[in-house]
């Protein structure tokens, strides 16, 4: 079997989403520590892929995160979920390790970000891994930073969880020019370290209206009205381009907002 990699992937800054994590999947294989796909045959001239993967090691693979969501200063940022071969029993610190010192001497920086896991409950560990522009320093947090993060739990029907709340918030706020918005979950290696409850929005304007002038002015009032209710917003860093037809926030308490 061959490698199902031609050549290394090029990252392009004004496209994250689909060139970061491709980056990173690369490097993952080479360190052999990823999905290390390969190809298994031909069909309809197409190449079939599979993963390589070796007993007991589990595999990893890099998912995008989005940009509201990285550390400030970040050039290219993702998720790695490490997912453990449950069949054999992977070591979970080994593992972890081998891919933590492995991306770390590509330059990347690595953190265990996100609730603490349990290797007998959990499914898969999680790491967030970034590399800075030039001349920035990363952040420095602790592995235990995350350590407050609850685990995710089950709510009945007569409770309301902390993400159902977020929406009711957000379907109360009056918007201009037919904005619309949807909110998600989003796993807690994303959340900033002092959040004790994060969900992702997404900000679509209305067609015809991008970010304009009067766009703007519904998202400031919109940040007004989550400050008001207890919550912090978190955009991207970058300047936003008028093109742009949607925007991605982070939406979270603090420990100390005085809200439930």
């Amino acid at each position: 079997m061959r490698s199902a990699w031609t050549q290394p992937p090029t990252y392009d800054r004004d496209n994250p989403s689909r060139t970061g994590p491709l980056v990173v999947n690369y490097d993952l294989d080479q360190l052999k520590v990823g999905e290390n796909r390969v190809v298994v045959g031909r069909k309809d001239g197409f190449d079939l892929q599979g993963r390589d993967i070796a007993q007991g090691d589990g595999w990893c693979r890099a998912i995008y995160a989005p940009e509201c969501a990285w550390p400030r200063g970040a050039h290219l940022c993702v998720r790695v979920e490490w997912h453990p071969d449950r069949k054999v029993g992977s070591d979970w610190a080994a593992r972890l390790e081998a891919v933590t010192t492995g991306l770390r001497s590509l330059d990347y920086v690595v953190e265990r970000a996100g609730r603490p896991v349990d290797p007998e409950q959990d499914l898969e560990a999680n790491l967030l891994v970034y590399r800075m522009e030039p001349g920035k320093t990363p952040p420095q947090r602790s592995d235990d930073a995350w350590a407050h993060v609850p685990a995710p739990r089950t709510y009945s029907w007569r409770e309301i969880s902390p993400v159902d709340a977020l929406r009711s918030v957000v379907r109360k706020a009056n918007y201009r020019n037919g904005s619309r918005m949807v909110v998600w979950d989003i796993e807690s290696a994303l959340w900033p370290p002092e959040a004790v409850f994060c969900g992702h929005l997404r900000w679509w304007p209305a067609p015809g209206f991008a970010f304009s002038a009067a766009v703007l002015d519904d998202l400031r009032e919109f940040i007004a009205l989550m400050q008001d209710a207890g919550y912090r917003t978190r955009l991207q860093e970058r300047p936003l381009r008028d093109e742009v037809d949607e925007l991605d926030l982070l939406v979270y308490r603090e420990a100390d907002s005085g809200h439930p």
